[in-house]
């Protein structure tokens, strides 16, 4: 039954997380990237992503460090309840931990982490601080990596372990530091794309124990939380609490949303009396949700598969369960910036070109060659942030020229757009010089008007004789009537009266 529970409870976990990505992705707009495509080895011209990412998930790590710059801290809150074998009896046993959690990534090859817990304990009927609350064995992590084949392999080198930090009058530490070394390679698909981004994590970890007299606390302590493993004596020798667990996580990423399975096994190396079963393996799911610089909210959901086997003497005190929720916020201070421009990689769309500093899109790291994207590079151009209007009057200086002839009327209103009005008092609103005889008012002087008593018709045909076309294609049909003004009738007695050649 307890196990049914469990294994509803993390379905019922991954569906909601499921929905909370799908919407996270839907709300964000698109990427603008392809539908599908590799990890980019050269990212210049590509929006930094805005999800705030980590390194630890549920039980396993991440390759990918953080971009260097970047600080954390957080508190968050998680609750598991433990079965133990108890004179015979089985116990259950529910446990809360508050903790502060903390990161900083230094450089861009290596990042710190640390965990700090206030553990509390229940026996069913309430939380019992009076004899099980108290600091707890914290956890801290040092991990050196680096990208490789570009961008789409990382490795890293992670060393840590627990705090020996906690309260020993309540049996909440080991007393002493046992190391752990971790290897994590990820792989990344589809980093710019528009699918969501996938990541591959493979880990190995290592465990040294090292409070083997008498294993995680002494004979007839009453402690309601696991005996992460057996004495020494129990165990076949000093070594045989040695531990390495492998593990694997799938995880899929878009815009502020991160979600990822995975699964773990640790395995005793040289402890003949812990069976296969009880080795503690654990499938887990996690959703983080989160922005660069800013606000993160943080859910784990981790269920135990081990099994307790009767004929061996070690029971497997694991959680059946755990759920974590935490709170952080990001702030950034430095980091690495590659072309020198001022704005850190982690917000430079373009880290290997440096942004040109010119007052327009500063802040996005990347140079503007044309500001006003009128082809005229910004070196060449009078006016970078206006664009030319390409209308035959000085083009090539990049500058928009209103009013070519320089009369104060614009060339939206002046009919001599190239010829300034003389201001005589004589028709000085229509923008051209008295001087310049249109006895038709077509824009077209007498002197270049083959028609200067018809004004032309500015029908798109020959507007510069200053004659008006009544049929432009010459075949009898006035244009007025004329379905195809431009094209002459065929006269092939189908629909001759059209204007239509057919």
């Amino acid at each position: 039954m307890i196990r049914c529970r469990s294994q509803a409870g993390l379905l019922l976990v991954l569906t909601v997380l499921w929905a909370a990505a799908a919407s996270g992705q839907e709300t964000g707009g698109t990427s603008g990237g392809p539908l599908l495509s590799p990890v980019s080895d050269d990212p210049s011209g590509i929006a930094p992503p805005p999800l705030q990412d980590a390194l630890p998930l549920v039980r396993t790590t991440s390759g990918v460090l953080p971009a260097d710059g970047l600080y954390s801290i957080g508190l968050g809150m998680r609750t598991y309840t433990t079965v133990y074998l108890i004179s015979g009896q089985l116990e259950r046993i529910s446990q809360r931990d508050v903790f502060l959690l903390g990161d900083a990534a230094v450089l861009p090859w290596l990042h710190l982490g640390f965990e700090m817990p206030w553990h509390s304990w229940s026996d069913g009927k309430g939380f019992v601080p009076e004899t099980g609350s108290g600091f707890k064995d914290g956890r801290w992590q040092a991990t050196a990596g680096r990208p490789f084949l570009g961008r789409s392999l990382h490795a890293a080198l992670a060393f840590g372990g627990n705090l020996p930090l906690g309260s020993e009058s309540r049996g909440l530490t080991e007393g002493i530091f046992s190391p752990e070394a971790t290897l994590a390679v990820t792989w990344r698909l589809w980093e710019n794309a528009m699918v969501p981004e996938a990541r591959f994590h493979f880990n190995y970890t290592r465990i040294w124990n090292q409070a083997e007299d008498t294993g995680y606390g002494g004979p007839g302590v009453y402690q309601p939380w696991p005996g992460r493993y057996p004495s020494a004596g129990d165990a076949g020798g000093h070594r045989g609490n040695n531990q390495e667990r492998l593990g694997a996580a799938v995880e899929f990423r878009k815009q502020a949303t991160s979600l990822w399975l995975e699964y773990a096994r640790d395995r005793f190396l040289d402890n003949p009396h812990v069976s296969d079963g009880e080795q503690l393996s654990t499938v887990g799911a996690g959703l983080r949700w989160g922005l660069v610089e800013g606000w993160a909210l943080h859910g784990k959901y981790l269920v135990s598969i081990a099994e307790d086997d009767p004929p061996t003497d070690w029971y497997p005190a694991f959680p059946e369960w755990t759920m974590s929720l935490a709170v952080t916020r990001q702030f950034g201070l430095g980091g690495r910036d590659t072309d020198g421009d001022g704005i850190p990689d982690r917000k430079d769309h373009c880290v290997t070109l440096a942004e040109d500093l010119d007052g327009f899109q500063d802040d996005d790291g990347c140079p503007e060659a044309d500001n006003d994207g009128d082809g005229i590079p910004d070196f060449l151009d009078g006016d970078p942030d206006a664009p030319e209007d390409f209308d035959g009057y000085q083009d090539e200086d990049g500058i928009p020229d209103y009013d070519n002839d320089g009369d104060g009327i614009s060339d939206l209103r002046d009919l001599c757009p190239d010829e300034p009005e003389d201001y005589d008092g004589h028709y000085d609103k229509d923008g051209c010089p008295d001087d310049f005889v249109d006895s038709d008012g077509d824009g077209v002087e007498d002197r270049n008007d083959a028609c200067p008593d018809d004004p032309e018709d500015l029908d798109g045909f020959e507007d510069a004789d200053g004659c008006p076309d009544p049929d432009n294609d010459l075949d009898g049909i006035p244009d007025g009537d004329d379905a195809c003004p431009d094209e002459p009738e065929t006269y092939n007695g189908v629909d001759d009266q059209d204007g239509c050649p057919d």
